[in-house]
């Protein structure tokens, strides 16, 4: 957005606040939608990734690697916890073993709907969770790595 884009008077709210980390092959950012929300709402967590040049990750229900998964810690917080919801994966070739492969290797998101409980206290509410992948490039695969995240949401009545 910019500046020439605000009519003068106007209210603008941008709703997304998001938590970024790095490792030496990723970049991961949390953020949540919406940021504030009353108890028996849903809520959606989305991790947004992107592979350093020249990594990739395995998507989910590639064979004989470890693929990228979200896991939510449970907390009594919530009413319910939706599964994570993967993009397509892309078809790489390693030449190497001569495969075809499930990969990420461009930025991609995931995400996953959590219900508020209907008796969740109001005020801010910290979600923690992980994420586990194994990374590789075209010579090696890296040791797996789990990688702690957390969103942050404010419950109000």
């Amino acid at each position: 957005m910019y500046a020439d884009d605000v009519i003068p008077g106007s209210l603008v709210l941008v709703a997304a606040a998001f938590v970024s980390q790095e490792t030496a092959h990723l970049t991961i950012a949390t953020s949540a939608a919406p940021e504030t929300l009353k108890a028996g709402a849903k809520i959606a967590l989305a991790v947004d990734v992107t592979p350093k040049p020249g990594v990739h990750v395995y998507a989910p229900g590639q064979d004989g690697y470890i693929a990228i998964t979200v896991k939510i810690d449970p907390q009594p917080a919530f009413a319910t916890t939706g599964k994570p919801n993967y993009p397509t994966p892309e078809k790489f070739v390693v030449p190497a073993v001569n495969e075809t492969q499930l990969v990420y290797n461009k930025p991609f998101r995931i995400t996953q709907d959590v219900t508020l409980a209907s008796k969740s206290r109001s005020g801010p509410l910290t979600i923690k969770g992980s994420i586990r992948y194994q990374a590789c490039n075209d010579k090696v695969c890296f040791l797996p790595k789990e990688i702690p995240v957390t969103w942050t949401i404010k419950a109000a009545r």
